[in-house]
C-alpha cells in the first residue's frame, strides 16, 4: 500500500509537474505574444510620431518658404520703390536747378537793364525822352518776365514728362 501511495503521489506530481509545465510554457508564449504585441504597438506608435513629426516639419518648411518669399518679395517692392523714389526726386531736384538757373540770370540782365536805363535816363535831355526811356524800361522787364515764365514753365512740363516716363518704365 505504501507502494500504491508512492506510486499515486509520484503520479500525481508527474502530472502536477507536467500540468505546471504545460501552464508555465503557456504562460511564457503568452508573455511572448504580449511582448510582441506591445512592441507592435510601440513600433506602430513611434512610426505615427514619426509621420507627424514629418508633417509637421513638412508643413513648417512650407510656411517658412511662403514667409521667404513673401519677405524677400516685399524687400525687392521696397527696394524698386525706393529707387523709382531717388530718381524722381532727382529729375525734380535738376528742375529746381534749371529754374533756379534761369531766374538768377533773368535777375542778372534785369539789373544790367536797370543799371542802362537808369544811365540812359540821367543823360536824356528832354522829359520826353526821359518818359521813352522809361516805358521801354518797363516794356524790356515785362517781356523779360514774360520769357522767363515760360521757360520756367516748358521746363517744369518737361520734368514733369520726364518724371512720368520714370514711373511708366517702372511700371513694367
Amino acid at each position: 500500500m505504501a507502494k500504491a501511495s508512492d506510486a499515486s503521489t509520484r503520479q500525481a506530481a508527474d502530472t502536477t509537474q507536467r500540468a505546471t509545465e504545460k501552464t508555465a510554457d503557456a504562460a511564457g508564449k503568452a508573455a511572448d505574444r504580449t511582448a510582441e504585441a506591445a512592441r507592435a504597438a510601440t513600433e506602430a506608435g513611434a512610426q505615427a510620431t514619426q509621420q507627424g513629426a514629418d508633417k509637421l516639419r513638412e508643413q513648417m518648411d512650407t510656411l517658412l518658404g511662403t514667409s521667404s518669399r513673401v519677405s524677400q518679395e516685399a524687400a525687392q517692392r521696397t527696394s524698386a520703390n525706393l529707387e523709382l523714389m531717388k530718381r524722381l526726386a532727382e529729375t525734380m531736384l535738376s528742375g529746381a536747378r534749371e529754374a533756379s538757373s534761369e531766374t538768377v540770370t533773368w535777375t542778372r540782365q534785369a539789373a544790367e537793364r536797370q543799371a542802362e536805363a537808369t544811365r540812359q535816363i540821367t543823360q536824356a535831355r528832354s522829359m520826353e525822352e526821359m518818359l521813352d526811356i522809361q516805358d521801354r524800361y518797363i516794356r524790356e522787364n515785362l517781356q523779360a518776365l514774360l520769357d522767363l515764365s515760360a521757360r520756367v514753365s516748358r521746363l517744369s512740363a518737361d520734368k514733369a514728362s520726364e518724371v512720368s516716363g520714370h514711373l511708366d518704365q517702372d511700371r513694367r
